[in-house]
């Protein structure tokens, strides 16, 4: 018989899995976008035997990636289910840790951090990106990617923790949930952060805009839509705080 963590485990994998095959064009998108702009940057620097710590595995999807290409992965995660997962994958040693301590890694190629750091409590990220410095050899890359403080999508699901809306919205959309994020931050604080571990970024992107009803009911002209909006907005100020996905290429100084 199947346990109840093991049962756990695996609707957290499927849960993470289903990001990528959203059937709402808008929320799938949202996910490949990132999905694809992270892939774009590893497949230049990872090749076979490449030494990458990938911290936060969730569903796999980038371990198999970087196991694909022939890197030597290191998978960090404190979900011994989302480690389980992988952990059949070539060239891939998983280790249940928290990030947010002193990892035993050093002299890593690359590190790979995407949407772990709005998980974390605020008063440990900055540890978190100084632990991965340490782990870095000098010249080495850092793919972080984290939600903006106020995206829109973010500030949607802040208004679920009103237990009246968030029926609501499950009664409307058929689904809503709380993203479970505590630690969101805006450009200037993790640009902070960023310098203050030694870190300089040589590429930056925002994308990912989410509007509620266009997104819900639009359909692929309502996701087409918001696409075109996301990719104007993204050069204005103010309005570029909107956008839910702030992802880096950085390099350890």
């Amino acid at each position: 018989m199947t346990s109840t963590a093991a049962r756990r485990g695996q609707d957290d994998i499927a849960f993470q899995e289903k990001l990528y095959n959203d059937p709402n064009p808008t929320r799938r998108g949202l996910h490949l976008a990132r999905r694809a702009w992270i892939e774009n940057r590893l497949a230049p620097i990872v090749r076979d035997g490449t030494k990458v710590m990938e911290v936060g595995v969730g569903c796999g999807v980038f371990t198999r990636f970087l196991s694909g290409v022939g890197a030597s992965i290191s998978a960090v995660d404190i979900n011994q289910a989302f480690l389980d997962g992988v952990a059949s994958l070539d060239g891939v040693a998983v280790r249940n840790a928290d990030a947010t301590e002193q990892l035993e890694f050093r002299n890593m190629d690359v590190v790979l951090c995407s949407e772990v750091l709005e998980h974390v409590p605020p008063a440990r990220s900055q540890a978190m990106l100084d632990h991965f410095a340490i782990s870095l050899k000098t010249g080495g890359t850092l793919i972080l990617t984290t939600p903006q403080s106020f995206a829109t999508v973010e500030l949607m699901a802040r208004m679920f923790r009103f237990r009246p809306i968030l029926a609501l919205a499950r009664m409307i959309y058929g689904t809503a949930e709380e993203l479970g994020h505590i630690n969101l931050l805006t450009q200037r604080a993790i640009k902070k952060q960023i310098a203050n571990s030694g870190f300089k970024i040589e590429e930056e992107a925002l994308f990912g805009f989410y509007l509620p009803v266009i997104a819900e009911f639009g359909g692929s002209l309502g996701a087409n839509l918001l696409q075109a909006i996301g990719k104007l907005i993204c050069h204005v100020p103010v309005l570029r705080g909107l956008l839910w996905t702030q992802a880096y290429r950085l390099t350890k100084a």
